[in-house]
């Protein structure tokens, strides 16, 4: 079994932090602990403590002034167990809990390490990290109802699940992007001139239920993606039974169209707002190309309790509207 904190938000994004068999871990501000981010002035010195054993994983406020949170509640001094898939907040970052039955450790860039000379702050500075009157910002919190029933009804297709995400939407996109297990390929060249300026596409491969289950990163980047991006047209999903490389190629083949004068048109058809906007008014041979070997799109509505399930039909575009505000899918459930 190898247990990690995976860090979805914060100037430290797509790393991990690895939690060893019989190891306690603490997570801080100084050098005091083992793992320190000391540009992180919401954090205390030593903040909190993580560690595992036969009996489970459990995680420890150390007194930090501004608290630690699991999914949302805040914690006391006593130890509280945590499992795969919870979400720790502390300071300005969200972690989440990661359970691989694997014995090898969970692959993961390279581990966030205290350094030898990080600065120590006086105890003093510690207590009190906030001038009189200063509020500190909100936390991050978990997933909201709307967006855990994204998840799942993302996660229990009939097909592999894909991505495409414009990476230039946000700076945290590009290093959940690098994160080892996640496979993904660029769909412009990066000469700025073949992809519109200002933005990236990139496929990004998610697989199934049984394979997210398997591939923390993976699952974590999903989780990632709909707690920050969600509503904010980051980018689409969809299913296909093709390869990633074969999906990359159809993609390049419409996304850029040449003109008669040879400019290049830029079709971004990878933002919600526009697909949606877009595909309604394509007749059946437009549709038909679009897809190609594309399933089915699921992207997010104008209204935030909503998913558009788009499909192509004999003779044009099926929509349906999909609930988001219903319970949670129950393993092995799918839409059609």
């Amino acid at each position: 079994m190898a247990i990690a904190l995976f860090i979805a938000t914060g100037p430290n994004a797509g790393q991990q932090i690895p939690v060893g068999t019989g190891k306690m871990v603490r997570v801080g501000r100084t050098s005091r602990a083992e793992y320190a981010f000391p540009d992180d002035t919401y954090l205390s010195g030593v903040h909190f403590e993580i560690g595992y054993n036969e009996g489970g994983c459990a995680i420890r406020d150390l007194g930090s002034s501004n608290g630690t949170f699991v999914n949302g509640a805040r914690l006391e001094q006593a130890s509280v167990a945590v499992s795969d898939g919870d979400e720790i907040t502390a300071g300005e970052m969200t972690f989440l809990v990661q359970v691989s039955s694997s014995e090898q450790p969970l692959a993961a860039p390279a581990a966030v390490v205290a350094a030898a000379d990080a600065p120590i702050v006086s105890p003093e500075r510690t207590a009190r990290m906030f001038t009189p009157g200063f509020e500190p910002k909100a936390l991050p919190t978990a997933l909201t109802g709307e967006q855990k029933r994204a998840r799942d009804i993302l996660m229990y297709q009939n097909a592999p699940l894909f991505a495409v995400v414009d990476a230039a939407r946000d700076q945290r996109l590009p290093q959940l992007l690098g994160m080892p297990a996640l496979r993904s390929q660029p769909l412009f060249a990066s000469d700025p001139a073949g992809g519109g300026a200002g933005h990236a596409p990139i496929l990004v491969e998610l697989g199934q239920a049984s394979s997210l289950s398997e591939r923390a990163d993976v699952h974590a980047f999903l989780e990632a993606l709909l707690r920050s991006g969600w509503g904010r047209s980051w980018g689409i999903f969809l299913t296909s039974l093709s390869s990633l490389d074969d999906l990359a190629a159809h993609f390049s083949g419409f996304l850029l169209a040449h003109r008669g004068d040879e400019r290049t048109l830029h079709l971004r058809l990878y933002d919600p707002r526009v697909l949606r906007a877009f595909l309604p008014t394509c007749e059946p041979a437009e549709i038909a190309a679009i897809f190609g070997p594309i399933v089915s799109y699921l992207i997010e509505s104008d209204r935030p309790d909503t998913m558009l399930a788009l499909s192509r039909g004999a003779d044009g575009l099926i929509t349906t509207r999909v609930s988001l505000a219903e319970q949670p899918l129950q393993a092995g459930a799918a839409t059609q």
